[in-house]
């Protein structure tokens, strides 16, 4: 029996809460499109995954319907697999139903849901697939046995481990590289953004980076909930990263090596339907342009993030934006200085404002600074006290609100930047989880957007020319320490004028 064998059965009796989790049926059927229940249309058949070794116990439908006329008729059946049917027989009016199905024959792995019309009328019903939902309710595995099986849990669209840790620690000065392509490849195995969180304990599933002294790149399961990436030197971890982010582990066990990769699978996606501004924030959120090109050959990022919290939250961001590639950026630049990055490079930095660059707004179009003064008028500012101490606490990043401002820009030199930073005041961990892992990210257009917990902004050219109301007010909040010294030096040429205008007038009285 192998050491994860063991390991799994020592946790077997464990207990495993229930977890419940909701999706669209577009999300399961993969189109927007509604689904037809009428006499060329008897059955719709979706399929859906749960992930191996999760037990599921229960299972709803929520079903929003809406018939093609007062002809419209006839029984709707909905079940899961062979199970039995629920049976329904509405009037020839929309309705909203939320009821459980049998879940007998419910199991881990693909499963199929089923809905079927019987004696249907003169006409049909459209299943609103935007507004239905599926709601399955399953313990989470306590792990896994082999490499194929984590590669299936985290494709699963129930009972999938969202929760990662990621410590690329070992990699050196490669540190940024390794875990921006974990990130990614786990977003390209997902189908969405992971979230990655610092605490270990917390996970449902941990990648680490580990040097063994010798042997040639590879990846390893050394755990029920842990995978491995290896090599002989920091140096090359980078190779072990690119594996996992490149190539498919399917059918592998508990190792997967260059050998196996020449036959494996490429782990991409297929590009999003429709075409989008390349030149513009559509084109980064749908496409990845430019930085996806050549798999990121051509592409510098820099992540200025203070704390892990941070920097997962930039590399979440990373994630979507490969997903939007349809593939990893094998061959990025990534780093934490952004004088380092190659000067021909397409660059795009993460982070608080406060870490940034200032030659890189003060470099950006009208409308990229425009933006970031709106979401500086959004945010409290964190004011300094120096003769009192007694309100000088910085407010804590958990009352921090969710603003965050994105860009795309060209430079004279003709290279694409991008930005995704928040202002002082907002919580940049909690603004760039939350644009990477909602659909806010496919709203993203023009050179800048402002973003905050539900909406976005589009700024164009014209929203914030200089020299309005919204410019003066952010140039106020941004040199404020100016204006106070500016203010208190013309107070003492006031107070030192009147002080010789009254010695003046006494001499000539």
């Amino acid at each position: 029996m192998s050491l994860v064998a063991v390991q799994m059965q020592a946790v077997a009796q464990d207990y495993r809460a229930a977890r419940s989790e909701e999706v669209l049926l577009t999300e399961l059927t993969g189109a927007s499109a509604d689904l037809r229940l009428d006499a060329g249309h008897r059955e719709i058949r979706i399929p859906f995954t749960i992930a191996p070794n999760a037990d599921p116990s229960g299972i709803e439908l929520l079903m929003n319907a809406i018939p093609d006329s007062a002809r419209s008729g006839g029984r709707i059946e909905a079940f899961v697999n062979r199970s039995r049917a629920v049976v329904l027989q509405p009037r020839a009016e929309s309705f909203e139903a939320r009821f459980a199905l049998y879940s007998d024959d419910l199991r881990a792995g693909e499963n199929t849901l089923v809905l079927r019309i019987v004696e249907p009328g003169e006409d049909g019903w459209t299943v609103s697939a935007q507004a239905s939902r599926l709601r399955i309710s399953a313990a989470p595995p306590l792990g896994y046995s082999a490499l194929s099986e984590v590669e299936a849990a985290l494709n699963a669209d129930f009972a999938a481990p969202r929760r990662v840790h990621v410590d690329a620690r070992a990699a050196g000065d490669d540190e940024l590289a390794v875990a921006a392509l974990i990130a990614q490849g786990l977003a390209l195995r997902m189908g969405e953004a992971p979230i990655l969180v610092s605490d270990s304990d917390v996970a449902e599933l941990v990648v680490t980076a580990f040097v063994r002294g010798s042997g040639a790149p590879a990846i390893d399961l050394t755990g029920p909930s842990e995978v491995r990436l290896s090599a002989a030197s920091p140096a090359a971890l980078i190779a072990s990263a690119r594996l996992f982010a490149a190539r498919s582990m399917q059918a592998h066990t508990v190792r997967f090596d260059m050998a196996a990769a020449l036959n494996a699978p490429r782990l991409e996606v297929p590009p999003a339907p429709g075409s989008a501004d390349r030149d513009a924030l559509a084109g980064l959120a749908n496409l990845g342009a430019p930085f996806g090109l050549d798999q990121g050959g051509r592409a510098a990022v820099v992540i200025a993030a203070s704390d892990e919290d941070q920097r997962n939250a930039a590399l979440s961001v990373i994630a979507r934006a490969g997903l939007a590639s349809g593939s990893a950026w094998l061959y990025a630049w990534f780093g934490d200085d952004v004088d380092a990055a190659p000067e021909r490079y397409d660059l795009m930095v993460l982070g608080p404002q406060a870490s940034l660059d200032p030659r890189l707004l003060a470099a950006a179009p009208g409308e990229v600074r425009a933006a970031a003064n709106a979401a500086a008028n959004r945010t409290p500012q964190r004011r300094r006290y120096y003769g009192s101490t007694a309100y000088a606490a910085d407010p804590s990043e958990r009352d921090a609100r969710i603003t965050g401002v994105a860009a795309l820009f060209a430079t004279p030199e003709g290279r694409q930047v991008a930005l995704f930073t928040a202002p002082d005041g907002a919580d940049f961990a909690r603004a760039a989880k939350r644009l990477a892992r909602s659909e806010m990210w496919t709203e993203l257009d023009g050179r800048a957007a402002l973003w905050d917990a539900s909406n976005v902004t589009h700024f164009g050219p014209s929203a914030a020319p200089r020299f309005s109301a919204e410019w003066i007010s952010g140039q106020l909040r941004a040199h404020d320490e100016w204006l106070a010294l500016g203010a208190f030096s013309l107070a003492v040429l006031l107070l030192l004028g009147s002080i010789n205008v009254n010695r003046t007038s006494r001499r000539a009285s």
